[in-house]
């Protein structure tokens, strides 16, 4: 290997661990542009396609073995793997999405010759396979890079074109600052207006307070342990807690309970509820929490990661995210029984068969469980009829990793997508509350037992987001992508067709 191959690789490596960096709890948004400024200079130093394709997988390699390594905690810690078999299977995992860059690269490189304008192949092979990252075999909607775009003038374009929009303009931010043909008063010009033309968008407001009151919601953070979760013996405590605090709260119009608080199948507690439910409907609270929905009670009974609603209203929901590994295993057949993490409680869920709406319709609530927040499209669909998005989740599997404070972070962003508030509960952290605008009005400590009460704003109304969805962006990557190709672009190819 050449001193000059070297040099990219390690360039590479550190431009993609850089990028997470600029992500949550670091928030350091600079390292965004400049992780995308290295990667391209790697690039552009490549001299053949090999190369290109080594450079892409070494920054594929940085990017998600910093973003992604809670996988490994999850494994050791939770799923009784040996740590030497956690870090090849985090490899393996970190890799496999790895393999998006190594197109990328592979295809700029190949495309870049025959293109008037590098910078916007580059920005629109970006987009393209980051939407195509977060829809292939259910996706891996993580770590894109708009997030880091939420403490920026920036994010007054998430409101329009999503966290893939922002994503595009970090882009080219940086590139615009060193990578672009155009002269540099014209860049600085063009990074200025854009800049300044997302401060302007910020103080648009999409949508418009409902003429209904702020409502006061309860978030109960149980802090249960995974490895007792599940036991027998742990469901009453665990629901004597959820009980206590929410008989304590009944004076607030929405309490939440985090994803599957009722630990078994709802079915089998639903009785015990009752007197809980009627003290919640006389006092028009609406209580919401995650458990197990069965389709009937038959051994061979299809089951469901879901939330069910009682008190003032009754609703239920059926995710329709599952997590790979944790909810459902792909390839069940073969890797069933493999090892103890192919065998985590509860990792054999169904999706349902039909589209969910919102939870409830009283106060328009469009919930999510978990995994479910990262998907931006999925949400905006839902959100768009809300007033408030709800989010569970039990994040105990990462414990003090990036994975709590990314999950976060991307709450906050659907909710400015999406211009509704959040409510985000968890059993360990990180429980909150988030406006419409995404900033967090309240927050709970992590891996504590926690009641977190506040006011939020019911929002009516929706955004540009909520009806374009991700089509716009992905028109525009097209765009990009086809408009410097020149003439001469399919003869360079060694395979033509017949005429």
């Amino acid at each position: 290997m050449s001193h000059h191959l070297k040099a990219n690789l390690a360039i590479s490596i550190i431009a993609g661990a850089l990028a997470p960096l600029a992500l949550a709890p670091s928030n350091l948004w600079p390292l965004a542009p400049l992780s995308v400024v290295l990667f391209w200079h790697s690039l552009n130093q490549s001299k053949h396609t090999k190369q290109a394709i080594f450079t892409g997988l070494a920054y594929g390699l940085g990017y998600f073995g910093v973003g992604v390594s809670w996988v490994f905690v999850s494994m050791v810690n939770h799923g009784d793997t040996h740590w030497l078999l956690a870090t090849v299977l985090t490899f393996l995992f970190c890799g496999g999405f790895a393999l998006y860059y190594v197109l990328f690269a592979g295809l700029f490189y190949r495309f870049k010759l025959h293109h008037q304008y590098p910078t916007l192949l580059f920005a629109g092979l970006w987009i393209g396979l980051d939407l195509l990252r977060g829809w292939l075999l259910t996706g891996l909607p993580w770590l894109y890079l708009g997030y880091a775009g939420l403490d920026t003038f920036l994010a007054g374009y998430a409101p329009i074109l999503g966290v893939h929009g922002v994503t595009l303009l970090l882009l080219m931010s940086g590139l615009l600052a060193v990578g672009a043909q155009a002269k540099l008063h014209f860049r600085l010009g063009l990074l200025v207006g854009l800049w300044f033309a997302g401060y302007a968008l910020g103080t648009i407001p999409w949508t418009q307070p409902s003429p209904q009151d702020p409502i006061k919601v309860t978030l109960l953070q149980g802090d249960v342990s995974l490895e007792d979760k599940w036991l027998p013996q742990t469901l009453a405590p665990t629901l004597g807690y959820y009980f206590k605090q929410s008989y304590l709260h009944m004076d607030s119009d929405l309490i939440v309970w985090p994803e599957t608080a009722i630990a078994t199948y709802w079915d089998r507690v639903a009785p015990a509820f009752e007197p809980l439910n009627a003290l919640a409907k006389e006092q028009n609270t609406q209580i919401i929490s995650g458990t197990v929905i069965r389709e009937n009670t038959e051994a061979e009974a299809n089951y469901y990661n879901g939330l069910i609603a009682f008190g003032a209203e009754e609703g239920q929901y059926y995710k329709q995210r599952l997590v790979p590994f944790g909810e459902y295993i792909p390839l069940e057949s073969w890797l069933r029984g493999a090892i103890n993490f192919f065998d985590l409680p509860m990792s054999a869920f169904k999706l349902p068969l039909q589209k969910q709406g919102l939870l409830t319709q009283k106060i328009g609530i469009a919930g999510n469980i978990c995994y479910e927040i990262a998907y931006p499209q999925l949400v905006a669909q839902q959100a768009a009829d809300a007033q408030i998005i709800l989010t569970v989740s039990n994040d105990s599997w990462f414990e003090y990793s990036l994975a709590p404070w990314q999950h976060l972070q991307i709450a906050q962003m659907r909710a400015l997508e999406n211009g509704k508030p959040v409510v985000r509960g968890t059993n360990s952290g990180v429980s909150a509350l988030i406006n419409a605008a995404g900033d967090i009005t309240h927050i709970a400590p992590l891996y504590q037992q926690a009641e977190l009460t506040g006011k939020v704003t019911l929002m009516d109304g929706k955004t540009p987001y909520n009806t374009g969805l991700n089509w716009p962006v992905f028109l525009l990557s097209i765009v990009l992508i086809l408009c410097g190709l020149r003439r001469n672009f399919m003869g360079s190819f060694p395979i033509r067709l017949k005429t």
